[in-house]
């Protein structure tokens, strides 16, 4: 069989080099979808990275910003415990003083009222229709030590606690000075703004930048401002209250009273043995706290003497009051002169003769219950007693992030990546060219556990604000009051009504 002629072969060859490179058109095509697909691969990665940044970021900022919000309000709880303690050492004071000064006075009467207190032996026979035993050994002791131990003892006490209320009322100006510094709007607001500018520019760092602010459009707002109330003239009762119940706790503050009854009617008085009435020497003493401006102290001891009365066959036995000691001390810049309402350890009730002979002494320097931050009464109301009704309350503020798109790292903001227009048909779309980001954090009380339930069965009327009784009536819980510090912080979901407004507004929010 003949082979093939050449030119045939050369016609067959021919036809396949003309074939050659018609691929080539069709792999540019998918080259360059390829490219297309590409840069939407990357743009949309890169705006999946910044918005994940963001949101991250608003969520740091927002905790940040609520970190200063307990930290602001918790200083306000220990500045208003530091405020009650300056109390308590005042009501301390006074009360010092007064049962000072008393127990000077007594130890210059106690010769003329109870001369047989100078020699042990009758001090003890007279202890049995006088007094009982241990009073008229506290009597002989107190004229054997009067000028060794009484009277210095008396004078160093008086100049001391006067010092301490001086140095009371400079620390309450410095304490009411600091957190007044801390509401002042210009303060506060200038520093939360810088402290959120730079938790997000720390975020942001070397990746263009962010602007950082509260979400001034928003149905929710700025708590700060309103959650705590700047208590002053008589809303200081509240104050008065706690400083009031505090210093109660102390016994010597709250009363100072001792009785001591003879062990047998007094001799010749048998109307008033038969009826079992004895002599006796009354003790009584107590600090209370008057309105807002004035502590008071009073220590007064009396001796009651029983004695017949009437015809000689009724049996009445009456009995009379002989002051023995009396001294007060009064906290006031302006005494109101009426005790009327003060209890004093029952000294006007019981001791009345040398209730009415006490002349108090006055510090004139004690300003009186001072100025203080505490919830506002929308948050609480100080009034209610009924406690299950009682809300928790807190304080929540939502920030917003922008971002521009030209800081956007995307092939048409600020990536370095930049095809031709025609191979970068990307178009992140943001409205108004901004990535926007909100987040929201929440400031809450919360009382440890383990200290939950403590003291609260020694709950008043006071600090009934302050606590409530949990639903199943178990336990008790404490609410949230400027009184403890116990404010801490964690992030909520966004309040829908702050989305929708800045939707309406922006278009592209990450909650």
């Amino acid at each position: 069989m003949q082979p093939a002629s050449v030119a045939q072969r050369g016609s067959v060859n021919g036809g396949m080099q003309y074939q050659r490179g018609q691929a080539l058109i069709y792999g540019i095509f998918i080259l360059i979808s390829s490219l297309s697909a590409l840069f939407f691969l990357f743009n949309t990665g890169q705006l999946s990275s910044e918005k994940t940044k963001l949101v991250n970021t608003a969520d740091a900022v927002a905790y940040s910003a609520g970190v200063m919000h307990a930290r602001a309000l918790n200083f306000d709880a220990y500045n208003n415990r530091a405020l009650v303690a300056n109390e308590v050492l005042v009501a301390q004071m006074v009360s010092l003083s007064s049962w000072a000064s008393y127990a000077d006075m007594q130890m210059q009467n106690l010769p003329s009222i109870f001369p047989e207190c100078v020699n042990e032996v009758t001090a003890g026979y007279n202890a049995l229709t006088k007094y009982d035993p241990v009073y008229g050994a506290m009597c002989y002791l107190t004229l054997q030590r009067a000028d060794s131990v009484i009277t210095p003892a008396t004078n160093a006490i008086s100049q001391i606690s006067g010092g301490l209320v001086s140095g009371v009322e400079v620390s309450k100006k410095a304490i009411t000075a600091a957190q007044a510094a801390l509401h002042t709007p210009l303060f506060f607001e200038r520093a939360r703004s810088d402290v959120m500018q730079a938790v997000a520019d720390r975020n942001y760092q070397g990746d263009g930048t962010v602007t950082a602010g509260p979400l001034l459009v928003s149905t929710m707002t700025d708590d700060w401002k309103s959650f705590t109330h700047h208590f002053v003239g008589d809303e200081r009762i509240r104050l008065a209250n706690v400083a009031r119940t505090a210093a109660s706790s102390d016994s010597f503050v709250r009363q100072r009273n001792w009785t001591s009854t003879a062990i047998f009617p007094p001799p010749g008085e048998w109307k008033c043995a038969l009826l079992n009435r004895k002599n006796s020497v009354r003790r009584q003493g107590g600090t209370d706290l008057l309105g807002l401006e004035e502590w008071q102290a009073e220590d007064t001891e009396s001796f009651w003497r029983v004695h017949n009365t009437g015809r000689w066959w009724e049996k009445h036995c009456d009995e009379n009051e002989i002051p023995i000691a009396y001294a007060g001390r009064e906290a006031a810049s302006n005494p109101a002169g009426n005790d009327s309402g003060a209890l004093l350890g029952g000294s006007p009730l019981n001791n009345p003769f040398a209730h009415a002979s006490v002349n108090s002494n006055v510090w004139p320097q004690y300003t009186g219950i001072s100025t203080f931050y505490d919830l506002s009464t929308s948050n609480t109301d100080p009034q209610s007693t009924n406690l299950r009704e009682a809300q928790d309350p807190s304080l929540k503020f939502a920030v917003r992030l922008v971002r521009d798109k030209t800081a956007v790292r995307t092939s048409d903001g600020a990536s370095q990546i930049r095809p031709s227009p025609r191979l970068n048909n990307f178009n992140s779309n943001l409205a108004s060219q901004q990535m926007v980001a909100i987040a929201t954090s929440e400031v809450y009380f919360n009382h440890p556990p383990e200290q939950a339930n403590a003291g609260s069965a020694g709950i008043s009327s006071a600090n009934r604000n302050q606590y409530a009784v949990s639903q199943n009536n178990l336990a008790t819980r404490e609410l949230g009051s400027l009184f403890n510090p116990y404010w801490q912080v964690r992030l909520i979901t966004n309040n829908p009504g702050d989305i929708a407004s800045q939707q309406t507004l922006q278009g592209a929010v990450m909650p």
